[in-house]
Formats: C-alpha cells, sequence, structure tokens
C-alpha cells in the first residue's frame, strides 16, 4: 500500500517541489498552505513548516499531538527556524525530526523513509493495530473509532483484532470459532452475531469487515 504524505508550508514552491519529488517515489502526496482539518483517510506523515500565520506549525503539531486519532501521525518539520531552542521546541512537542532549510531532496526523502519505517516499528512493538482512524491497542484491549474510546466485549476484540491483524486475508467461520472459541461448543451464528455488533461499533470502517459468500469473512483496508 502507497504511502501518504502530507506537506504543509505556506510556500507554494516548495509544496509543489516536494509533491514532485515524493510521487516520483510512489506516495500519495497532499499538500496545503495552512494547518487543515484532517479527514477520514490520515497521512502516514507530515512534512510541517513552523512559520506559518494564523497558526504555526508548533500550535498545530500540539493539537494533533493531543488527540489520540492523530497523536501517532509521525511529524517532521521543515522551517528555516535553525536555533537550538527552536529545534528543542520542536522535538519536545513530539517531532520525529527537525530539516532546517534551505534543504536537499535527497536528506528529506531519506529522513521520511527513516522516519516512516521507525514509526512501524514502533508500532509493532507496542502491538497497536491500526487502519486509518480505526486503532486496536492489544496491551490495552482498547478500540479507539477516529479519536473515541469505543467498548467492546473480550469476543468483539478478539475477532476484529484477528481480522485487523491479518488484512485481505479470509476466515472461515470454523478457523475464527478454533482461535476465539478453542474450548467451547458455539455455533456458526455466534461468529455472524458479533460480526453485526463490531460492524455497528466500528461505524465508518463497517464497510472494511466483509463477508466472502461460502468462505468466511475478510478486513479489507
Amino acid at each position: 500500500m502507497k504511502k501518504r504524505i502530507l506537506i504543509v508550508d505556506d510556500e507554494p514552491d516548495i509544496c509543489d517541489i516536494l509533491k514532485l519529488n515524493f510521487e516520483m517515489e510512489g506516495y500519495v502526496v497532499q499538500t496545503s498552505e495552512a494547518p487543515i482539518e484532517l479527514g477520514d483517510n490520515l497521512p502516514d506523515i507530515i512534512l510541517l513548516d513552523v512559520m506559518m500565520s494564523p497558526k504555526s506549525g508548533f500550535e498545530w503539531a500540539k493539537e494533533l499531538k493531543a488527540s489520540p486519532r492523530t497523536a501517532q501521525i509521525p511529524i517532521i518539520f521543515c522551517t528555516a527556524k535553525s536555533m537550538e531552542d527552536d529545534i528543542l521546541q520542536g522535538f519536545a512537542l513530539g517531532s520525529d525530526d527537525y530539516v532546517c532549510k534551505p534543504f536537499r531532496i535527497k536528506e528529506v526523502k531519506a529522513r521520511v523513509k527513516a522516519v516512516i519505517s521507525r514509526s512501524e516499528r514502533e508500532i509493532n512493538s507496542e502491538k497497536i493495530i491500526k487502519h486509518k482512524g480505526l486503532v486496536l491497542n492489544l496491551e490495552s484491549k482498547e478500540c479507539w473509532v477516529d479519536g473515541n474510546l469505543v467498548p467492546f466485549t473480550k469476543i468483539e476484540f478478539e475477532m476484529l483484532a484477528l481480522l485487523m491483524a491479518n488484512p485481505g486475508q479470509v476466515f472461515s467461520r470454523e478457523k475464527i470459532l478454533q482461535t476465539i472459541w478453542p474450548n467451547y461448543y458455539v455455533t456458526d451464528r455466534t461468529v455472524d452475531v458479533n460480526i453485526a455488533r463490531i460492524r455497528k461499533k466500528i461505524c465508518s470502517y463497517s464497510e472494511c469487515l466483509q463477508s466472502k459468500f461460502g468462505y468466511g469473512y475478510i478486513f479489507r483496508g
């Protein structure tokens, strides 16, 4: 799956040259000359300028890191503010890297690749399964839907975790039963009932939880 990059910089020329270069590398790129409201398709990384108005990059980064929905999105500040105090402030806000202007395109691309790779390793090590705004924390057994904590039963959580951890793989009802209820006798109907409940709870992401007639269920990202 192609990685999504959001570039936010009030200089159109910088947005254009970064967009061109990252698209040539196979990324899906969105640009903006000011902080924007993030939709359902959250970016995998944000390249963020600092000196913007009416809201600075520092202010917007603070807002993003304060929201459970967007807190895990890696941020690289890309700015002319190169004083040590500015750099330290950027990292204090939770940024993953800091690139000073003028920059070299190759360096920016290398830093983006490194940050995305590191972020993916951290998500795996923290046992988090994520699809856009649908986030499962396997340690705390919590499910977040677009920043809202949604209560799940143990069975519902384990079923969704099984399917999300294996996107694109079809699980038969029998396989789900063997995995979730290994020592209990339950019927195929139990799987269908729980799938219906999960779909209601994950709202706009319900279409990702699909049935394959005659086979079972699959999660498509």
